[in-house]
């Protein structure tokens, strides 16, 4: 894998922001965000990993933190 694969930095800024918030509407997490460039896929991928959730509130999805996210936040926050 190459350095660039790696994306626990973006994992780990959209964790802190859900710690930091509670939950948020994917478009505020996005604009808070906005270097990285964040699309509904980057966070679906998160969710099948297991370390957010996502649910379809309203007319977008709201997205939270999950137990595994917070240990994966508190193994990979440096």
């Amino acid at each position: 894998m190459r350095a660039i694969d790696d994306d626990t930095e973006v994992k780990v800024a959209v964790l802190k922001k859900l710690q930091e918030w509670g939950s948020l509407p994917e478009s505020d997490l996005s604009r808070m965000l906005k270097p990285y460039f964040l699309v509904t896929d980057d966070y679906r991928d998160m969710a099948e990993e297991g370390i957010l959730d996502m649910g379809f509130i309203g007319d977008e999805y709201v997205l939270s933190c999950t137990t595994l996210g917070r240990l994966f936040l508190e193994q990979h926050n440096h």
